[in-house]
């Protein structure tokens, strides 16, 4: 007889906020996919045992926003080893391709990595650029391809992105957004928007935005931000959020304010997504390092345990429509889990204007679980 199970994580604390779970148990693998979960599976029952005792084991971590499309795009940069080593188990590419050149990402990132890699299809049809911006001619906008691309693509593009950031737009910010959601109602998908240095009031922002969409680099110090001179919460952006408008943390190398986290939180607003818009051209001293350390900041600003791994697993993935696929750890499932601890500090970490903040403890990542396959942690 075999054995019944590949993989069994022992002793762990299972953490799954999809349900409310956080309780002591163990986790059976078998032929890739969670086959139990529940207390003192037997030891000799499993193949290989993974002693997860004093850890945490999540649902896969889910990436929201990084850039992917290496030896394309000049955001790109190969992703895969970052995302093994850092618990994430589905990553989301957010705009490096377009209509254009999607099948590319398709075939070259998406069907070969490790990871799984998820698309938002950019408005612009060859993706976000750096100089010219990407949309500074509105003659590059393709939203019925993009929205093609999406009805087209389903397992792979998820959604649509544009960024209104004068650089990639010049003086069609509002344009563009308008084409965003163009597309994002042909293809009934949700639309993220790059904010930060918009010629566009973030007032009219988010007004346009539907229930669902996304508002990335939500704490970006550049203006207009989500809060107002006086450091206080925009009303519209409250009514936003209150009506279903989601907004992601998009670190990235310039788009996160501890000062800011701390006053829109201060007035309510926690992000529903936090990731990291790990990209290519970041020097190797960003302050982002990986998703598990953006994670420990928004730990040590406030947020719960629990608030922090929703926003990473099981809020992801109801963000693009797959929480029948991504976010929780039920029976059956693909097998993508992480298991983290938490590792007592100090630690420094630092925004994107150089501010400091000093973690009593860092989330650590041990393992990384993709379709059943163990992957050590960088940690």
């Amino acid at each position: 007889m075999s054995d019944p199970f590949d993989l069994l994580l022992a002793g762990g604390t299972i953490l799954d906020p999809a349900c409310g779970r956080r309780q002591e148990m163990d986790a059976g693998v078998s032929g890739g996919r969670i086959t139990a979960i529940q207390p003192s599976l037997p030891r000799n029952s499993a193949q290989r045992v993974v002693n997860a005792r004093g850890c945490y084991v999540t649902p896969g971590l889910i990436d929201f926003h990084i850039h992917s499309y290496w030896g394309v795009n000049p955001y790109g940069f190969d992703a895969d080893l970052v995302c093994v080593g850092s618990g994430v188990t589905t990553a989301i590419d957010a705009g490096s391709s377009g209509p254009v050149n999607f099948p590319g990402f398709e075939r070259f990132i998406a069907r070969q990595s490790r990871t799984r890699m998820l698309a938002l299809v950019c408005v612009a049809q060859h993706g976000v650029l750096s100089s010219p911006g990407e949309l500074e001619d509105l003659r590059f906008a393709n939203p019925d391809g993009a929205a093609r691309t999406v009805r087209d693509h389903s397992d792979v593009a998820v959604g649509i992105k544009v960024r209104l950031q004068r650089s990639s737009v010049g003086n069609n910010g509002r344009q563009a957004l308008r084409l965003a959601i163009q597309a994002g109602e042909a293809s009934r998908s949700p639309v993220m928007v790059h904010i930060g240095d918009t010629a566009v009031s973030m007032e009219e922002i988010v007004d346009t935005l539907r229930p669902g969409d996304v508002v990335t680099h939500c704490f970006t110090p550049l203006k207009p931000g989500i809060v107002d001179e006086a450091g206080r919460l925009r009303p519209a952006v409250r009514r936003a959020h209150e009506r279903g408008v989601l907004f992601d943390v998009g670190h990235a190398t310039r788009h996160l304010a501890f000062d800011l986290v701390r006053r829109a939180m201060g007035d309510g607003l926690l992000p529903d997504i936090i990731s990291s818009d790990l990209h290519g051209r970041m020097s190797t001293s960003n302050p982002v390092v990986d998703l598990p350390t953006t994670m420990t900041k928004f730990l040590t600003l406030g947020m719960s345990l629990e608030q922090v791994a929703a926003a990473c697993t099981i809020n992801p993935a109801r963000a693009i429509g797959w929480q029948d696929r991504l976010g929780s750890l039920e029976i059956g499932r693909e097998a993508d889990l992480t298991v983290f601890e938490l590792v007592d500090g100090p630690v420094s970490l630092r925004d994107s204007l150089g501010a400091e903040l000093t973690a009593k403890e860092r989330i650590a990542v041990r393992w990384t679980i993709r379709r059943g396959e163990v992957f050590q942690g960088s940690r």
